[in-house]
């Protein structure tokens, strides 16, 4: 009899250890899983390197700005203007497009010049994760207008820097400033003049 019970004892005792160890190899197999898939999840690599722009990419800017005469011996006041741009990527950082500027500045006679240069021409982009820097280079035409009388076409020249932030995909904020060149030439070379201006303003970019 006392030795039955130690039989059965005995029995009881292995299926226990049998069942701890069927307990600790199925913990150990989940956990030896879960490890696996996170490091296979960590060296997965589809080679994809995000850029804010790419080939094809465009964007329309409005500018708002204050118009600072540079070439006018005090005879304009500091004024403001205003200007939309295009631009289409070729590829990451070089985009070609076109500005349209208006300037309004007052004369110490009070009268308006109106000053409209529109150009097309270059632009290189670099930046630093959200932080684009876009510099451009244009060339193209312009009207001045003071009083009623009007000279067009003129050349004009423009170059312009700024520091925006992407702050969404569709939209960037920042500050450009410019400055243009709008000659004007007569036949009486003593006539003429060279009218320089420089912006500096507030942008918002619309990409798409």
């Amino acid at each position: 009899m006392y030795i039955s019970n130690t039989k059965n004892i005995l029995n009881m005792k292995k299926g226990r250890n049998m069942k701890r160890f069927i307990s600790l190899f199925m913990i150990l197999c989940l956990c030896t899983a879960a490890i696996f898939a996170e490091d296979q999840g960590d060296e997965y690599d589809d080679g994809y390197v995000y850029e804010q722009n790419g080939a094809g990419d465009q964007f329309l800017s409005i500018d708002l700005m204050a118009d600072f005469p540079l070439t006018f011996q005090k005879q304009l006041y500091i004024g403001a203007g205003a200007a939309i741009s295009y631009y289409r990527f070729l590829n990451n950082n070089f985009a070609v497009g076109g500005d349209l500027l208006v300037g309004y500045n007052l004369t110490i006679g009070q009268k308006p010049l109106i000053t409209v240069p529109i150009t097309v021409g270059l632009l290189y982009q670099p930046y630093v994760g959200k932080f684009e820097f876009p510099i451009t280079l244009g060339l193209g035409v312009a009207s001045s207008t003071c009083q009623t009388m009007t000279y067009f076409p003129s050349l004009t020249t423009k170059a312009s820097a700024g520091v925006f932030y992407r702050f969404a995909e569709g939209w960037s904020a920042g500050l450009n400033a410019s400055i243009f060149w709008v000659p004007q030439w007569f036949k009486d070379s003593s006539k003429n003049f060279n009218g320089v201006f420089t912006t500096v303003g507030i942008s918002a970019r619309y990409h798409f």
